[in-house]
């Protein structure tokens, strides 16, 4: 039997946490023990509450941190925002995140955006694995490369921010810990294993990359309760705090298509004002697969499970991004024909015309089928298996002793 301790640190949502459950109920049907270090523990007791895991809450940066250039334009400059300017609190995280690991005594790390949680086990006897949406581990290139291409970046703002950040994290290793000599080197000794497909890596495919596949992960289990009638199915997974929340809900009720809405935390007056016989809340998280499944369009943030889930299924979308990672995957399907998005910064969007556009058009219909058909394999089962079969076999590598 080996301990398996996933560690999951920066983001949000259930992406980080869906795509291992399944990983997570093999290694355990195999005899292993997983812990899930969670930044949202109350997420990850909803995901992980019935299979016996150990759920265990992150060390978390509380502060927040003014004067910061915006936006923020590499790896580094998004660290900034989690302590990674500030060497006392770093160097908290650090040990907070060390003796977690040291109290949970794994044989392998399996670290999901969560850098610090990397740093802490640097010089541990225990194997790592880097997983997660391609965006949350820079290729090992220095400076960390600018992932805005549309802006134009002076080579020294990015050179200087990687030299700050990394000030600060040497500054924060405990004694006798190696320094690391790039940012990137956050990931040295940690073995890749990317959620998704070369395509929708931001970076571009990597040389030894590797992707798993289209993998939406598990989560909810209801079925969906799709409006009567004749008409589209729309399927659309929304974040109460999307600036735009009601216009977007308002054109899904004015599209003609028949639509099934999830938004944690909903309010009642949106539910009253909106619901009708044509659109419908659901209560609670759906069985993704196969809502995906039985709909025409998915109108989502960008959420890296939703997006994978979409394209397995073979289903257009209307992407609404909300940050950085989410507007990069946006553009990376736009350009290959497989969605619409909405620029984040338009003042008033035109959710109805995207809508509609996406509904109308037969080749963004077509490409998504013909993607998914291209990527049919590796099955969702084989997709499992291997990054358990990853995480067994770096168990074996890695112990902390009894």
């Amino acid at each position: 039997m080996s301990r398996v301790f996933f560690a999951w640190e920066l983001g949000g949502g259930y992406g980080h946490l869906g795509p291992f459950r399944p990983i997570a109920e093999l290694l355990m049907s195999r005899g292993h023990q997983v812990t899930i270090a969670a930044r949202e523990v109350e997420r990850a007791n909803i995901v992980f509450g019935p299979t016996g895991a150990a759920v265990v809450q992150a060390p978390l940066c509380t502060k927040t941190y003014s004067g910061l250039e915006e936006p923020p334009l590499n790896y580094a400059e998004i660290l900034m925002r989690y302590g990674y300017l500030d060497a006392p609190v770093l160097g908290g995280l650090v040990r907070a995140w060390r003796d977690l690991i040291l109290l949970a005594r794994p044989d392998v790390l399996v670290a999901d955006h969560a850098p610090t949680a990397l740093l802490a086990a640097r010089d541990m006897r225990i194997a790592k694995l880097a997983t997660g949406a391609p965006f949350t581990i820079p290729p090992r290139a220095s400076p960390t490369p600018n992932m805005r291409p549309w802006l134009s970046v002076p080579e020294e703002r990015l050179v200087s921010s990687d030299r700050t950040v990394l000030a600060t994290v040497n500054a924060s290793l405990p004694q006798g810990t190696a320094k690391l000599g790039t940012v990137p080197e956050i990931f040295e000794g940690a073995e890749l294993l990317m959620s998704g497909v070369a395509e929708l890596d931001p970076y571009a495919p990597r040389q030894g990359g590797s992707y798993l596949g289209l993998h939406a992960g598990s989560v909810g289990k209801l079925a969906p309760q799709w409006p009567q009638g004749e008409g589209s199915r729309i399927f659309a997974y929304l974040n109460i705090e999307y600036k735009h929340l009601e216009a977007a809900v308002g054109a899904l009720a004015g599209s003609g298509a028949r639509c099934v809405v999830f938004i944690a935390g909903v309010s009642p007056a949106l539910r009253e004002k909106h619901g009708n016989e044509r659109l419908v809340f659901s209560d609670g998280l759906l069985d993704i697969d196969r809502t995906l499944s039985e709909a025409d369009l998915c109108v989502c943030h960008g959420n890296f499970g939703t997006v994978t889930g979409s394209l397995r299924s073979g289903k257009p979308m209307v992407v609404l991004p909300m940050d950085l990672e989410k507007f990069l995957t946006a553009a990376a399907l736009q350009k290959r024909n497989l969605a619409y998005y909405v620029h984040p910064d338009v003042p008033s969007p035109d959710f109805i015309g995207a809508i509609r556009m996406a509904l109308s058009d037969q080749g963004l219909t077509d490409t998504a089928r013909q993607f998914a058909a291209r990527h049919r394999q590796p099955s969702v089962d084989t997709i499992v298996r291997r990054a358990a079969d990853c995480i067994e076999s770096l168990a074996r590598t890695g112990s902390m002793g009894e």
